[in-house]
């Protein structure tokens, strides 16, 4: 019966440890996904401020514009769906 206990034990060590890593990989690759978004969205924020800043508007106007503008970019790019500029 100790046996069978320990048999029982040790198989589910061996299922938690594949499924800890099999959740490992997928966060990594998610966090991968993300950061490509994140960097995307950051050089369209950045050039939109620029843009925006040149032609004479105010800094809190230009963030909340900007802000809106590639969000909505970002999220049309994850949905894969094109955006009118």
């Amino acid at each position: 019966m100790a046996k069978k206990i320990i048999a029982v034990l040790l198989v589910c060590i061996v299922v938690m440890a594949a499924l800890q890593v099999s959740s490992a990989t997928e966060s990594v690759k998610e966090a991968k996904y993300e950061a490509k978004f994140e960097a995307k969205y950051r050089l369209c924020y950045e050039k939109c401020e620029k843009e925006c800043l040149e032609k004479g508007n105010d800094q809190s106007f230009c963030e909340v514009k900007c802000d809106e503008d590639c969000d909505e970019k970002e999220v049309a790019d994850k949905l894969h769906i094109k955006v009118k500029n």
